[in-house]
């Protein structure tokens, strides 16, 4: 019997699309977060309404929620 080995990832490094300052930020257990506020220009960023949330859109990583699902 095979073993899933399942690693979530909770680190994200996010782009402003704004400015495109990349942050490296944690993200929560499932959490789905719509809106994030930039830290270099303070620009609020919004996911659009087709995507999942801001970690998905402007992330490196899809976010928590969205991992488990392809696995």
């Amino acid at each position: 019997m095979n073993n899933l080995v399942l690693e979530v990832l909770y680190r994200n490094k996010l782009t402003c699309p704004e400015c495109g300052a990349k942050e490296t930020v944690e993200m929560q257990s499932l959490e789905i977060s719509r809106i994030y506020e930039c830290e270099t220009c303070n620009e609020i960023i919004q996911a659009n309404e087709d995507e999942c949330c801001v970690y998905c859109q402007y992330g490196e990583v899809k976010c928590a929620s969205q991992q488990v699902k392809l696995n």
